[in-house]
């Protein structure tokens, strides 16, 4: 169980700090089940209630971690799925679940992808945008935290390494 002021990833809200751990006063919602009340770290004015035993939360990766993923990134080789559609539903989930490795290949595989685009004259799409964009608030919020960085310094890092 986290305890309060536990930084936290709860699933695609990004990074949250746990203020408070107990039931909540809410009409309808049981006093005897405990819940974690979390701010979103990087969207002010956010609270989130989830049950204790929610699946949807996990702990913010260490330092160590975070360094081993940067190092682990530069070896990253995603391929692009041409399917619309699976594509879509791969990068909802990913999104979905958090999962740092795998937004790292996601954020690899559409700053290519984008990249590709604006070479052969055209703009990267709407939806391509949408889902980089979704990844980078997520990986970023979570190594900001763990190595102590700013967002924009890791942003930098990120860049340098799969450029």
């Amino acid at each position: 169980m986290f305890e309060i002021g536990d930084y936290v990833v709860y699933g695609n809200k990004g990074v949250c700090q746990i203020k408070d751990v107990g039931p909540i006063n809410m009409p309808g919602v049981s006093k005897d089940k405990l819940y974690y009340t979390l701010d979103q770290i990087f969207l002010r004015g956010s609270t989130i209630f989830t049950p204790t035993d929610s699946d949807k939360l996990r702990e913010v990766m260490s330092a160590q971690e975070a360094n081993s993923l940067l190092v682990d990134m530069a070896a990253m080789k995603p391929e692009w799925v041409k399917d619309d559609k699976v594509r879509e539903r791969q990068f909802t989930e990913i999104l979905r679940s958090a999962d740092s490795r795998s937004l790292c290949e996601m954020i690899i595989v559409l700053y290519n992808r984008r990249e590709e685009r604006i070479a052969g004259g055209k703009k990267a799409t709407t939806t391509d945008e949408r889902y980089f964009h979704a990844a980078e608030d997520i990986l970023y919020g979570e190594l900001t935290i763990a190595l102590g960085l700013k967002r924009d310094e890791v942003k930098k890092k990120v860049f340098e390494i799969i450029k």
